[in-house]
């Protein structure tokens, strides 16, 4: 008979989750497009609802509470249309709405801009970014502040404390429903903490 260890899982325990998708990104008839991941490891993907994060459930089981400590993209993209288009990707301590990100945000310095070609020339790229939380947010409050943490069985993280990455397509004339094919890897950092009881 084995022993059960005494102490299974740490106070607390931060780790890396990553959760991928694969998606079209366009605005048929317009202009500007977009595309956010957020830093609520409950609800990475606000177009889901739910708990997508793999590996989140499996540390829900230990505990009952987590605090995201750094957010992370990788996107690749391909773009399918007829046109080139300029890219802005990076972080945001709020959201905006898919149609408004333009390039007025690459003033601020957590954004980067790019430009990829028709479908029939340079068409792919890949654009890589990280921050902590607290340099999205612009303040070490996202260390300790309880409205930057959530819990492991719903989505409670607060509105302010929640933080965005983006992938925003611009182009010169508006787009069609081939749009740009994206495979996005977004990384958090996890701590999770405020161990609960295993009753089953």
């Amino acid at each position: 008979m084995y022993r059960s260890p005494r102490n299974m899982m740490p106070a607390q325990y931060t780790t890396r989750l990553k959760y991928l998708i694969d998606t079209v990104v366009t605005n048929v008839g317009n202009t500007q497009a977009s595309v956010r991941y957020r830093n609520d490891a409950f609800d990475v993907d606000p177009t889901l609802g739910s708990t997508a994060m793999p590996g989140f459930t499996e540390f829900a089981a230990f505990y009952q509470r987590f605090r995201t400590v750094r957010l992370g993209y990788k996107f690749s993209v391909a773009n399918q249309e007829a046109f080139g288009v300029v890219f802005i990707h990076g972080f945001n301590p709020v959201s905006i709405a898919s149609g408004s990100l333009n390039l007025q945000y690459a003033g601020n310095s957590l954004f980067q801009t790019s430009i990829v070609g028709p479908a029939t020339g340079m068409n792919v790229n890949t654009f890589l970014g990280s921050r902590t939380v607290a340099d999205i947010a612009g303040t070490p409050q996202a260390l300790y502040d309880d409205i930057y943490t959530g819990s492991t069985t719903s989505s409670t993280l607060a509105a302010a404390g929640t933080v965005y990455c983006y992938l925003g397509v611009i182009a010169p004339v508006v787009l069609t429903a081939l749009g740009v094919n994206v495979v996005a890897e977004i990384t958090l950092d996890v701590t999770f903490y405020r161990p609960t009881f295993l009753l089953t």
